[in-house]
């Protein structure tokens, strides 16, 4: 589980090596990456979203830790909450990792 900063920095939450508690009944298909702040309305900065969408998985594909083929997800998707947001989550639908 991982926090990604404004600032576009990665904060470790559990890290790779432990199953997560972020999505009940999903913790051990994924890993989970939380915005800090609140994307009802707006989307987080540039490089927060840089972060998400490229550097992060780009590295832990490569250390294999992330099978090159992964998909991602909205919280909503799995649970019931407005988690990742409606501004966010209408971003990420748009991205070519994004499973319907």
């Amino acid at each position: 589980s991982f926090v990604i900063g404004s600032d576009g920095y990665v904060y470790e939450g559990r890290g790779w090596h432990w199953v997560g508690a972020h999505t009940l009944g999903h913790n051990t298909r994924g890993f989970g990456v939380a915005f800090v702040g609140n994307y009802t309305a707006e989307l987080p900065a540039k490089a927060a979203l840089h972060t998400v969408q490229d550097l992060l998985p780009g590295c832990a594909v490569r250390a294999g830790l992330l099978r090159p083929d992964y998909e991602l997800l909205g919280h909503r998707q799995l649970v019931r909450t407005d988690c990742p947001g409606d501004a966010l989550f209408s971003l990420l639908r748009t991205w070519p990792r994004f499973a319907a």
